[in-house]
């Protein structure tokens, strides 16, 4: 039986390839993957945490691209599973700000999740497009049957996603970068530079993080949308303005 050794130097028994499922190696590639970007994620490294040979892992995903697709797989059924439900009288005020607010929880807490539902969008399975767009149509129909033509909904849910999800991309991308400008408060933002210049900034640096990816700042932006459809939909109900008018 063939053996390996442990991360402490001790020889153990490798298991058989028998003994190991798709699904194993998927939720052992999640495992890995947390705390790293998706390209670290190797199959050589896969296999040594999941005491395989990597010839265990490729019997069943002939190369990586085919396991980060099954992965996509697993990472928006678990999405859909997390999301709010919707009820259908509810205002949709708070229907749009409390589906994207827990969609942005949701990707801030799991970055791997993030990663392979924002970045791999082209790679979804028809099943998984299927199951990411059923969540857009309940809330588009949910803007119509209170008063929103179907060409505004679709505007007013692309405006408030692609905010979302720039967002938490831009915030995951400054993390990996561990950029100075992600928290006020602990000096490194006053410590970028010399501010003597700049009298406004200076006032704020110290009490705001200048990301711009803050809680704060989402809430922010995602009020000051609310407002920007409340008007879309006053003006869509006076109709147009008289010819001349």
């Amino acid at each position: 039986m063939p053996t390996s050794r442990s991360t402490d130097g001790s020889r153990r028994t490798r298991r058989h390839r028998g003994s190991l499922s798709a699904d194993d190696i998927i939720k052992g590639a999640f495992d890995v993957a947390q705390g790293m970007s998706l390209d670290k994620l190797s199959m050589p490294g896969l296999a040594q945490h999941l005491d395989v040979g990597v010839t265990s892992i490729y019997w069943y995903f002939r190369k990586k691209e085919e396991l980060l697709n099954a992965m996509t797989d697993v990472a928006v059924e678990k999405f859909v599973r997390m999301m709010p439900p919707l009820t259908p009288d509810e205002p949709w005020q708070r229907a749009l700000s409390e589906h994207f607010t827990a969609q942005r929880r949701i990707f801030r807490d799991d970055a791997t999740l993030a990663d392979l539902m924002l970045i791999r969008t082209s790679t979804y399975s028809r099943n998984a497009t299927r199951r990411v767009f059923e969540l857009e149509e309940g809330l588009l129909a949910l803007l119509i049957g209170q008063g929103f033509t179907p060409e505004n909904a679709l505007h007013v849910y692309n405006a408030i996603s692609v905010y979302t999800r720039g967002i938490v991309i831009h915030d995951r991308i400054l993390r990996l970068s561990y950029t100075p400008t992600l928290g006020a408060g602990h000096g490194r933002q006053r410590r970028m530079t010399s501010w003597e210049s700049m009298p406004i900034l200076d006032s704020l640096i110290d009490h705001y993080p200048l990301a711009g990816t803050s809680d704060e700042d989402f809430t922010f932006g995602v009020g000051r949308l609310l407002c920007g459809f409340e008007q879309l939909l006053a003006e869509q109900d006076r109709g147009p303005a008289p010819a001349g008018g």
